[in-house]
């Protein structure tokens, strides 16, 4: 019977050293044993990279096309008897293309199980930064909105799951009616979000470029795509499934709060902001007490102008607007939690009309869209 791969034979990569041992334990029984016939292709350059390899024996060729066109090959030849025992194939990115030379015995581990694992783990030390620190494109990432409140491991374990795509300049990206399936970051380019009008007119609601994100009310709300987006040129995104987002991006920044838990404590305290999320005709008929209104669709733009001193409480009607103002403000360093049920299950004082929005100190609702 072929011998698996113990997790001994983990620890020795810097990939998976800093996990515990029961970690590496339950890995190990994640990497499944192929067997290829030489001429297979194993890893493609340039495709997203989908599993760790580690060749247990036999020789593959690994090939790698610069960008001056230049095409260099290296032969790898590995033997179970051989003191190296197992060479791992891996990169964040594909930067190389690997072919069997041989017939080849090797242990694929999937990169989801390996994320699954470090979601689990109890602690992270700082080798994930140490390993993937000096990498451009991981600190460009880290410094998106989305991903800079993330912890390191929960940020590691979000790389593993993006999945990149590319639209050509009028494509869509999203159409407005669609179910939401995925959470999008812009890494290259600009799109445009398109409202599509019962008179089938489009209006341009905005323009959002490299770092920006988008479609999460969608997942968090579970209702059909609001607007369009379009891209203006060549661009690229990073998507996160809606199963990824709602486990790591979801889990992480939509918090909640029972009603009962402020009521009381909310008036007269200059620390608490309650921020009711709905559009100014609904805020107008009833409302929480010293609420302020911005609804989700001012708030992506004019977050900005709140004080990040504050503790902000968000609501709706019931709670899906409320729970995606929270998002928006906690991914962007605000601390907010959204008050469960929203204004149906509040129990304190409210207000009856208004001669207009109440907008925060210092805040200028004029340039909304």
């Amino acid at each position: 019977m072929e011998e698996a791969l113990s997790y001994q034979d983990f620890r020795q990569y810097s990939y998976f050293d800093w996990l515990s041992d029961e970690s590496l334990k339950k890995l190990s029984t994640k990497a499944m044993l192929k067997e290829v016939t030489s001429g297979t292709r194993i890893i493609t350059q340039g495709i997203p990279a989908d599993a760790f390899f580690f060749i247990a024996d036999g020789e593959v060729e690994v090939e790698q096309e610069l960008s001056s066109g230049e095409i260099t090959r290296q032969i790898v030849s590995v033997s179970r008897d051989s003191l190296g025992k197992i060479v791992l194939l891996t990169c964040s990115h594909r930067v190389s293309s690997v072919t069997a030379k041989s017939h080849v015995k090797l242990y694929q581990l999937k990169k989801r199980d390996f994320g699954d694992m470090v979601l689990a783990e109890s602690s992270c030390s700082d080798r994930i930064e140490e390993k993937d620190g000096g990498c451009t494109l991981f600190g460009k990432m880290k410094s998106y909105v989305p991903f800079a409140q993330l912890d390191k491991e929960q940020f590691f374990a979000i790389m593993e799951r993006l999945i990149e795509k590319e639209y050509a300049p009028g494509e869509h990206i999203v159409n407005q009616g669609d179910q939401g399936d995925f959470y999008y970051i812009i890494k290259s380019g600009r799109v445009a979000v398109i409202k599509i009008s019962k008179e089938m007119k489009e209006i341009l609601l905005a323009e959002l470029a490299e770092g920006a994100a988008f479609g999460e009310e969608a997942l968090i709300r579970d209702l059909p795509r609001n607007a369009t987006i379009r891209a203006l040129e060549k661009t690229t995104v990073l998507a996160l499934s809606k199963k990824d987002f709602d486990k790591v991006m979801a889990g992480t920044f939509v918090k909640n709060i029972f009603p009962e838990d402020i009521v009381d404590i909310y008036e007269n305290n200059d620390k608490i902001v309650i921020l009711d999320a709905r559009i100014p005709p609904e805020f107008e008929d009833e409302h929480i007490k010293g609420a302020i209104n911005i609804p989700i669709e001012w708030l992506r733009d004019q977050y900005c102008n709140l004080d990040q001193d504050k503790v902000y409480y968000t609501y709706c009607a019931n709670d899906s607007r409320g729970m995606v103002a929270a998002f928006l403000l906690n991914i962007n360093g605000f601390e907010a939690q959204t008050i469960r049920g929203g204004l149906s299950a509040w129990t304190g004082s409210v207000s009856f009309g208004s001669s207009g929005i109440y907008w925060p100190k210092h805040f200028d609702g004029a340039d909304r869209h």
